[in-house]
């Protein structure tokens, strides 16, 4: 996949937009942290690999702030499934 972006100005930083085909093709969307990486002038965008203590530092802490569906929570069973 390729497409031609123009590079902007915003303040003191050089913006590259990405097209959300492309954002959704690299699972990625506003606030995700990619790598860059420069060889030679080519720049590739890679979704950084966030290690286990990233992750669990930036969950909610309180079971209060998950995000939980309630209704499945009182479903049962449908198959051979152990709860």
């Amino acid at each position: 996949m390729s497409f031609d972006a123009t590079l902007r100005q915003s303040g003191g930083s050089i913006i590259l937009s990405i097209p959300k085909s492309i954002a959704r093709t690299m699972a990625v969307e506003a606030g995700s942290v990619v790598e860059l990486t420069v060889e030679g002038r080519t720049l590739s965008v890679t979704p950084a690999r966030r290690t286990l203590a990233d992750r669990l530092a930036a969950s909610p802490r309180s079971p209060a702030q998950w995000h939980r569906d309630e209704a499945s929570l009182r479903d049962r069973p449908v198959g051979r499934e152990l709860l």
